[in-house]
């Protein structure tokens, strides 16, 4: 069982996550999972959709597209990143090349997380700016996040996708459809400002003269 300490160590080794402070990835780390692995285990498929951001504590992975190996990730290094702001298709295949640990990052979480804490939110989207400015670079290459590949996945954040909404989804559920450009859920409306009350006028009394003083005769 990992401390949160080493939690924190683990989760800062993503570079979505590298710039964010000690304080805000203890959140994170507390919401993060341990997954045990053995040699040969699938993680996930390409058709798998993407949920979860990956942290291998020990062992390797291999990251493979049809008959193709993309890369290998061991202890320190993270796999499936994209899963933060992306739900489509994963586009790769993860399998355990021996016994080993990972700490998985579900998108969910880090947005029920990401709700309440702006930095946070602000410290993630300043490092996906960076990945994405190094994707339109002249050497696409070193634009690989963690074995990601140089694509740009197809759901990435869409700048017109709708805004948080009312009903029955947690501010964090929400938060996280908007970023990957999901739908709403059935029966959710967008959240509408409510007109603020106008007040009755109030009538301000004229003021009361003061009586004049009686003339004195002479």
């Amino acid at each position: 069982m990992l401390t949160p300490v080493e939690r924190v160590l683990i989760l800062k080794g993503a570079d979505l996550l590298r710039e964010v402070g000690p304080r805000h990835l203890l959140r994170l780390a507390e919401v993060a999972m341990e997954v045990e692995l053995a040699a040969n285990d699938v993680i996930y498929k390409e058709d798998d959709p993407a949920d979860a951001l990956y942290m291998m504590v020990e062992g390797r992975v291999r990251l493979s597209s049809e008959d193709r190996v993309l890369s290998e990730v061991g202890p320190g290094e993270a796999f499936g990143t994209w899963a933060l702001v992306d739900g489509s298709a994963r586009g790769q295949r993860a399998e355990a090349l021996e016994d080993g640990l990972a700490l998985a990052l579900h998108r969910d979480q880090f947005y029920d997380v990401a709700a309440g804490d702006l930095m946070l939110l602000q410290e993630v989207v300043r490092a996906l700016a960076k990945r994405l400015r190094a994707l339109v670079s002249e050497r696409p290459e070193e634009a690989r996040v963690e074995g990601e590949g140089i694509e740009k996945p197809e759901g990435m954040v869409d700048l017109n996708a709708p805004l948080p909404t009312t009903g029955t989804p947690s501010a964090g559920a929400t938060l996280a459809s908007a970023a990957v450009g999901e739908s709403l859920p059935e029966g959710v409306v967008p959240a509408r400002a409510e007109p603020s009350p106008i007040a009755e006028p109030v009538a301000i009394p004229e003021p009361i003269p003061e009586p004049s003083e009686p003339e004195t005769q002479p």
